[in-house]
């Protein structure tokens, strides 16, 4: 496992789990773009875009800068879907720090999960897509 598969599975976790999510994607969540010939992939869905990391330089363990883009998609008339997913999806996860937010090991949070930015994608030939940041800092636990 990596940080950044640690990462992308606890926020996945959340946002299933969070009934505010869950009432508008019905648990469509994914690590990338489904493919839409499978049951159950119909929009809205929110699935995880680029991932990247950044060491922070310690002597005393690894530590990295995890960013991340989440896509919410609708098809819906109109931005106000989009962007209700997307508050949803901010509520779910903005600010979460442990317990409520926890790593598998043998990786732990360093900071709180936090949306630094949000936006719409605006292209006349796909579906609507909106995105969201997040930052955190996660660090490798040393072996015993």
């Amino acid at each position: 496992m990596t940080p950044e598969t640690a990462l992308i599975a606890a926020i996945t976790d959340i946002l299933v789990a969070d009934p505010g999510v869950a009432a508008l994607v019905a648990g469509r969540i994914f690590d990338e773009v489904p493919n839409d010939r499978k049951p159950g992939t119909g929009t809205p869905y929110v699935y995880l875009g680029p991932i990247q990391r950044q060491r922070v330089p310690l002597d005393c363990s690894q530590v990295w800068q995890i960013r991340c883009r989440l896509y919410a998609v609708t098809t819906a008339f109109g931005r106000a879907r989009g962007w209700s997913l997307v508050e949803a999806i901010v509520q779910a996860l903005d600010g979460k720090d442990a317990p409520a937010l926890t790593l598998p090991a043998p990786f732990s949070l360093q900071s709180r999960l936090d949306v630094t930015q949000a936006g719409d994608v605006i292209d006349p030939l796909a579906p609507k897509a909106l995105f969201l940041d997040l930052t955190t800092t996660i660090a490798k636990d040393a072996a015993p």
